[in-house]
């Protein structure tokens, strides 16, 4: 959904607007040079906030003053790395399911929505993040909570039963995405794809240890222009 004739400029605070975050590794511009004076220009005029987290990570937001919580930060760093790994995914905002699903939208429909074109016909995914403190068995719970209320829904029902809708969970470890695959396993019989996907940079933020004992821990660190 990304158009390329964009200034680097809004295509970054579009970026940013749409995943929350922006960090170094993914971002919309792919000239490093002309992406980082996009960025300036960004900070300069205050569209968006610059901050360092303790364990090291640079990520920039819409203009705030606060940097976003440790579980916040998991999540949308969660969602933007699956979204980021593939070319076909890309997430989609509620107006936008509301124009292109028009048969799906409702207000109170869950947040992290995405579409995926790697499969023969487009799906429409939902992508929830696990910080590493729920356990397996109300993970599972949560998911078959949220099936349900999709099967409830003729629109998305429809998409069930043609194989065009997915659930995804990223997890911070591979052993926990091993239980929680195993674990949803008996579930697929909804019709619903079930991925788990495991991306362990998470930890670096929701179980950060400083490497001096005694260093103060200052969390997310604001970077004034």
């Amino acid at each position: 959904m990304q158009n390329l004739n964009l200034k680097p400029q809004r295509l970054i605070a579009e970026f940013i607007e749409r995943h929350t975050i922006a960090v170094d590794r993914c971002l919309p511009v792919k000239d490093r040079e002309r992406a980082m004076f996009a960025v300036d220009l960004l900070l300069r005029s205050g569209r968006i906030s610059e901050w360092h987290h303790d364990c090291g990570l640079r990520y920039w937001t819409a203009a705030v003053q606060r940097p976003l919580s440790d579980t916040s930060l998991a999540r949308a760093l969660g969602i933007l790395t699956f979204c980021c790994g593939s070319e076909s995914r890309s997430p989609v905002t509620p107006t936008e399911i509301e124009t292109y699903y028009p048969k799906l939208f409702r207000h109170g429909l869950p947040a992290g929505h995405y579409v995926d074109a790697t499969s023969q016909s487009t799906r429409l995914g939902n992508i929830r993040v696990d910080a590493g403190q729920s356990k397996i068995n109300r993970i599972v719970a949560r998911t078959l909570r949220s099936i349900q209320k999709y099967e409830r829904q003729a629109g998305f029902r429809e998409l069930i039963r043609n194989g065009d809708f997915e659930l995804t969970w990223i997890v911070p470890t591979h052993p926990k995405q091993q239980r929680l695959a195993e674990a949803l396993h008996p579930l697929t019989g909804s019709g619903v794809h079930l991925k788990v996907i495991a991306i362990p940079e998470l930890l670096n933020i929701v179980a950060y240890i400083p490497q001096l004992p005694n260093a103060k821990s200052n969390r997310s660190i604001p970077t004034r222009v």
